[in-house]
């Protein structure tokens, strides 16, 4: 388990009472090698513990915990969004190779392949979406900002303004999309359209 802040305050807290494990351990009536846990990392408090850590040390749980919850949920949120968008440009890398690979690989196969992999990363962008929403981040700017642990740039677009930029974006998508496709099946695979 990382180091989070929570051990060293615990560790520290504990040092300017004077108290050893074990004293601590009889206050909060848990063993001293529960104690030990915490403070190497192994396991961390539950919230009844960290209630009764606490009011023992006249501080509030969540100057005790507040640095390690945001970090936490940043790791599990970031490395998670990083995943879908990896994801989604492995699939579409995939099927454009396989679209260029139809000109030597077995039809049949390769077209099941192409729209297993197309599915696959619907799923994954039509995921990525959701996350996006429900995390708030609306521009490009706020994702990567997200994902570079920085604060985000609050943006407050109207609906209209919304409605335009995914319009757009589905068009430009659409043009750069069907544009390649065209290019391969006519310069790459000699079909005539």
């Amino acid at each position: 388990m990382e180091h989070l802040k929570l051990q060293a305050a615990l560790i520290s807290h504990r040092k300017q009472q004077h108290w050893t494990q074990t004293d601590l351990a009889d206050h909060l009536y848990l063993s001293r090698q529960t104690i030990s846990n915490w403070e190497n990392g192994r396991t961390y408090p539950d919230i009844k513990s960290l209630i009764l850590l606490a009011n023992l040390y006249h501080v509030t749980v969540d100057e005790l915990v507040k640095e390690d919850l945001k970090t936490i949920q940043s790791q599990t949120h970031q490395h998670h969004l990083k995943l879908v968008i990896t994801g989604a440009i492995v699939c579409l890398i995939l099927v454009y190779g396989l679209f260029i690979g139809l000109h030597w690989l077995p039809m049949v196969p390769t077209v099941m392949a192409i729209a297993a992999l197309t599915t696959v990363g619907l799923i994954l962008a039509a995921y990525l979406i959701y996350l996006s929403q429900r995390l708030q981040l609306k521009t490009f700017r706020q994702i990567n900002a997200y994902l570079n642990h920085q604060p985000a740039p609050q943006a407050a677009p109207t609906h209209t303004h919304q409605v335009i930029v995914l319009t757009l974006s589905a068009l430009v998508g659409l043009i750069i999309g069907g544009g390649l496709t065209w290019w391969i099946a006519t310069s790459i695979l000699n079909w005539s359209l």
